[in-house]
């Protein structure tokens, strides 16, 4: 019998594997040539990259937008300790434009606020045996909110994963941010506003809560004022300034507002100055237009009401004192005057500052806006500084980005805090009302509808009440304040000057 023999199969070729990995290889530098040459699509996790190279979407700190810059990583950090503690936590979401600013919202006015919000993050961390903890999320929509409702669209499906309690911020009233709001609220996700002003924004049913004054109200206020100064001297005249932008929700409040108040309490309006911003290139020559109509040498009225942005009242200033034209007028507008020198602190904006002030000082003329917050006023609200939480929000503050108090009293940060710290304490009441695991966005909208009368959070801005029926702030003032020619080596604070407190 022979002996089976084992027959081996032949090796391949040199040459075949040699073809192989010829194969292997084209098929690698097609990939990396094709992902080298392709568009990057995505910024981070959770951030896409858009035309023009902004990246938009949300963050938990890991990825730092341009507004924001070293602030992320705090948050990170912050958000890490959380995670790290296995503590029941919520999350809460601060919603506005990261990539430089939107219209009279500049980049330092987004810092300001968000660092406000981290404060107000840290507080409710910091505070030993309770809960939940707080995650918080950086919710960028992009320049000029453009992106706002595809950033919406991203929270709404994390919020069951994230355990999303709240929105807050929204930044400024547009179209864009309303159909946001809308949104949110349609899914039952509660926002606190911080910064946002627009009439139109006010809910028909329960979802939408601010701690900073509608556009209407602060327009009342103002009407107010020139009634008693038309009634303490006779022959006292107004005029108005009124922006026709399409879709500005915040300029159309301010006028309907402050026409509909002057009305009902007897305010002489004299003529009301039109014009519209943003439309063309070198649309600011409309401003040039309205100082024209206004400086006039011994006709110059002796008030103004502007019904417009920060942004414009800037060029407005700019123009009255142009050639060192006098106009010794005084000049009231809403909240959004805050943004008269946001964009214009950076190193390169030196002479643009020292030319403002050159030009304000020359016309004689003061201006003056109804602000959401002031470190003095929260001091009248609270019986004097010390009795308020303003002086431990001052200290966390200028621990997380050093320098002076000076900046804080623009109140950016203030509300920027309290939107986040009174999102933070409903759903501490959340707890306490339901149970440890019925924090949701039900419960906490249900919270925040309950904030008021003698429950109410003690915000840095004065004790945060909502209305039960519209969300809106109650039984707190707004704060009068006078805002001042850039100096030299002011460090904010000269810059808005605490005058009064007026009632809405």
């Amino acid at each position: 019998m022979s002996t089976p023999t084992l027959t081996l199969p032949r090796p391949p070729s040199r040459k075949v594997l040699w073809s192989v990995l010829g194969v292997a290889l084209v098929a690698l530098l097609t990939l990396f040539l094709v992902r080298a040459c392709a568009p990057e699509t995505d910024c981070a996790r959770g951030v896409a990259r858009k035309s023009g190279g902004e990246c938009v979407g949300v963050t938990d700190g890991s990825f730092a937008f341009p507004a924001v810059g070293d602030l992320s990583a705090r948050i990170h950090d912050e958000n890490r300790e959380v995670e790290k503690s296995h503590e029941r936590s919520v999350t809460l979401a601060y919603l506005e434009s990261m990539s430089g600013g939107s219209e009279d919202r500049g980049p330092e006015g987004t810092r300001q606020s968000v660092t406000g919000a981290l404060v107000a993050q840290q507080e409710i961390n910091d505070e030993r045996g309770t809960l939940p903890r707080v995650r918080l999320l950086l919710a960028n929509t992009g320049r000029n909110d453009a992106y706002a409702a595809e950033v919406v669209d991203q929270l709404l499906r994390m919020k069951d994963e994230q355990r999303l309690v709240a929105v807050a911020g929204i930044g400024q009233s547009n179209a864009r941010t309303l159909a946001a709001v809308e949104k949110l609220r349609a899914a039952g996700v509660p926002v606190v506003g911080a910064t946002v002003a627009g009439d139109e924004m006010r809910s028909a049913t329960p979802g939408f809560f601010r701690v900073s004054f509608p556009a209407g109200e602060q327009a009342s206020a103002a009407a107010r004022y020139f009634k008693q100064q038309q009634d303490r001297r006779p022959g006292y005249r107004l005029q108005v300034v009124k922006d026709n932008k399409a879709g500005d929700i915040y300029n159309a409040s301010l006028y309907s507002g402050f026409m509909a108040a002057a009305r009902r309490t007897g305010l002489k309006v004299e003529t009301v100055v039109p014009f519209t911003s943003g439309a063309a290139p070198g649309s600011g020559n409309a401003l040039r237009v309205v100082a024209e109509k206004i400086c006039v040498p011994g006709a110059t009225p002796d008030g103004v009401y502007f019904a417009a942005r920060g942004r414009e009242l800037r060029s407005f200033v700019e123009a009255a004192g142009e050639n060192r034209r006098s106009c010794p007028v005084t000049v009231l507008s809403g909240s959004s005057a805050v943004g008269m020198y946001f964009g214009t602190s950076g190193r390169t904006e030196t002479a643009g500052l020292d030319e403002l002030g050159r030009r304000w000082k020359a016309s004689g003329l003061r201006a003056y806006y109804t602000a959401y917050a002031h470190p003095d006023a929260s001091a009248r609200i609270y019986g004097g500084q010390e009795r308020g939480p303003f002086p431990d929000f001052r200290r966390r503050y200028l621990a997380l980005r050093g320098g002076s108090a000076g900046e804080l009293a623009n109140g950016q940060a203030m509300v920027g805090h309290d939107a986040v710290y009174t999102a933070g304490i409903a759903a501490r009441r959340a707890v306490d009302t339901y149970g440890l695991d019925k924090a949701t966005a039900s419960t906490v909208l249900d919270l925040l509808g309950q904030t008021n009368g003698t429950y109410k959070v003690r915000g840095v801005s004065g004790e945060i009440a909502f209305t039960p029926d519209t969300g809106e702030p109650s039984d707190r003032p707004m704060a009068l304040v006078e805002l001042g020619p850039p100096a030299a080596r002011d460090d904010g604070g000269g810059r808005y000057r605490f005058v009064d407190t007026l009632k809405p």
